[in-house]
């Protein structure tokens, strides 16, 4: 059984995952990526994961990104991860944005638009079309760049130190995006005009805040899994 998620105060292989995401909703997100459907009745984590042929580590890790602000996992943790099923899981949310999330929020765009004045609707079209252009290069990059380059050192081939690389470029692209969703979050806060419901007008912020918080979290799962398994990686190849 994995130490790390026995000694973990959040979750236990043995609690029920209807449990879980009763007491931690983030967790949502995070099972279609995986592959967990719902409908799991009282079966437990650990159940579920050997079922849906999940690794009960993998399932931890990223289940605590995003339940614990202040996690960061431990080079140990990350070895016990195979790099090529976090970069499955991050390709599946890459695919999950741009799918259904992105998707879902422009449907909101039509209802919100049509009765705002010209200018207003004008400025906030621009904004999101600029957010997801940012958010579009950056799942380029990783699926271009950062992906092949952890494939290249998991089979040895790999020579060229690009950790620093990485992170530099990781970080201006995720300032870009989170400055550039904050951007369009108030001006959707301030400038909905009254013509709109009210309900209309909730869901949108809502989904907007909620889009905020899970990009924050994938962002997350760079900083604090990807960036430090690359580095661990590069100095294991260089040994």
């Amino acid at each position: 059984m994995d130490s790390a998620m026995n000694t973990n105060p959040y979750l236990s292989p043995k609690m029920k995952m209807a449990d879980a995401i009763n007491q931690y909703h983030s967790l949502l997100t995070v099972l279609p990526r995986l592959g967990i459907p719902l409908g799991f009745g009282e079966k437990s984590i650990e159940q579920l994961c050997t079922e849906q042929h999940v690794s009960l580590p993998l399932f931890t890790l990223i289940s605590r990104v995003y339940i614990q602000t202040d996690y960061y996992p431990s080079i140990e943790e990350l070895r016990q991860c195979p790099m090529n099923d976090i970069l499955q899981y991050l390709q599946q949310s890459h695919q999950d944005y741009l799918e259904n999330k992105f998707p879902h929020i422009e449907q909101h765009f039509n209802a919100l638009l049509e009765p705002m004045d010209k200018k207003y609707s004008t400025l906030i079209v621009n904004f999101y079309k600029e957010f997801k252009k940012e958010v579009v290069k950056h799942f380029q990059y990783e699926e271009k760049v950062v992906f092949p380059y952890m494939r290249q050192i998991l089979s040895e081939n790999e020579t060229d130190n690009g950790e620093h690389h990485h992170k530099s470029a990781f970080q201006q692209q995720h300032d870009d995006i989170e400055d550039t969703l904050n951007d369009l979050t108030n001006l959707l806060l301030k400038y909905i005009p009254a013509e709109v419901s009210s309900s209309e007008r909730v869901d949108m912020l809502l989904d907007m805040y909620a889009l905020s918080n899970d990009i924050g979290k994938h962002a997350m799962m760079e900083d604090r899994i990807l960036l430090p398994y690359i580095q661990y990686l590069e100095s294991q190849s260089h040994d």
